[in-house]
């Protein structure tokens, strides 16, 4: 007999910790299921240590790799083959040595009567893969889970990769242009104030604001350097604690722009990964607990973990997400639609690839404004630097002739 650690959810979404004590690993997630509550996660008190030092030992899937994962277990579930030997022909499949190692650990971690859901969380799987693993074991519907998830993955891979080659040419001319500016400053301008010394006469305001900046770039530009260090590293280790990120979201909530385009990305992956847990069978409230760790806001996250108590008390998933005004009012209407129908997984899933789709135009849209503001903004300032040079040559000349 082994004693186990468990954390579940039962069937009003409330959350039971607790221990057992039995022979395996798959015993106990049966004892459970009997009960009515749904394991998220299960460890056995004497292997706990060990596992972690596994998790840090390991490497992890990148992105590509996760979703060519979940798509290969799912064909290969559905075909009828057995978890353990399609975890088996997946790693064999994998292109290089260390994505192998990986699935092969988390073969041999099933093998040994882990779920599998519980070895992707160890192998630092995201939280809402491995609970949406845990609610397609749990019914039994794996493989139709795998493959909602791979599309999951694939959107938001799809979304990134769109918005890193929508940004790479803004960020190309913001960085050359600094680039040419302090090269500007600290190399060239104090060439040139020699000669203007040694030539006498009065320098032009302009002239004198640059020469003072170059001189403080020269002087301080290590100070500079480490300053900006530190409060990168103190953001870092700020963002650590839930507090502090809790304040950051509250003022990126109060950008204008910004706020709108968060709001609608949030919105499209809490929604996405709700329909896709009902369509998968997984009850209301478990598949809300679920889905509300997949939002980075953790006001939003809040609000909506508050609009989960208002279903269990019968409000209607509609009026429960109304909770701190952050779903927008076209979702909100779509949703209500979709309860009055019977169709709201469906409904949940068409509100997501709408905000999907409005969120790509708009981060383009932006983007495309930012371009030209950028592009004159470094020919402001490299043009600023060779007026301020040129100014005094200019003076010089007429003083000569």
């Amino acid at each position: 007999m082994s004693l186990f650690t468990y954390e579940a959810l039962d069937e009003q979404g409330r959350r039971k910790n607790g221990e057992i004590n039995s022979d395996s690993e798959r015993a106990v997630r049966q004892i459970l299921r009997a009960k009515g509550l749904m394991v998220r996660k299960l460890t056995m008190v004497e292997n706990a240590n060990k596992q972690k030092g596994e998790a840090k030992a390991s490497q992890r899937l990148k992105s590509a790799e996760t979703v060519n994962f979940l798509q290969q277990l799912a064909t290969l579930i559905d075909s009828g083959m057995p978890l353990v030997e399609a975890l088996a022909s997946i790693a064999e499949g994998m292109e290089n040595a260390r994505s192998c190692r990986v699935v092969a650990s988390i073969r041999q971690q099933v093998l040994e009567g882990s779920a599998l859901a519980e070895a992707l969380r160890i192998h630092g799987f995201d939280d809402v893969i491995c609970n949406m693993v845990a609610a397609g074991e749990e019914t039994g519907q794996l493989d139709a889970v795998s493959t909602r998830l791979a599309e999951l993955l694939e959107r938001r891979q799809a979304l990134s990769q769109e918005l890193l080659s929508a940004t790479l040419y803004p960020v190309i001319i913001m960085v050359f242009g600094v680039v040419v500016m302090l090269f500007l400053l600290a190399v060239v301008v104090p060439q040139i104030v020699s000669v203007f010394e040694r030539a006498g006469g009065d320098l032009p305001a302009l002239t004198v604001f640059v020469i003072a900046a170059s001189e403080f770039l020269r002087n301080h530009g290590l100070m500079l350097i480490l300053l900006c260090s530190a409060l990168i590293f103190f953001y870092v280790v700020a963002m650590k604690k839930e507090s502090m990120r809790y304040q950051r979201d509250l003022l990126l909530l109060k950008l204008p722009v910004m706020s709108n385009l968060l709001l609608k990305t949030n919105t499209s992956r809490y929604v996405r990964t709700l329909g896709m847990l009902l369509e998968g069978g997984v009850p209301a409230l478990v598949a809300m607990k679920i889905a509300q760790q997949s939002i980075t806001l953790l006001p939003m996250r809040e609000a909506l973990g508050k609009a989960s108590d208002m279903l269990r008390e019968g409000s209607s998933l509609a009026d429960g997400l109304k909770t701190g005004d952050f779903v927008p009012l076209l979702a909100l209407r779509m949703i209500a639609v979709g309860e009055q129908s019977g169709t709201l997984a469906t409904m949940l899933i068409r509100v997501a690839d709408n905000y999907d789709k409005e969120s790509s135009r708009n981060i383009k849209r932006l983007l495309t404004v930012m371009e030209p503001l950028l592009v004159m903004g470094m020919a402001v300032g490299v043009g600023t630097l060779a007026m301020a040079i040129l100014l005094p040559i200019v003076e010089m000349n007429q003083l000569v002739h």
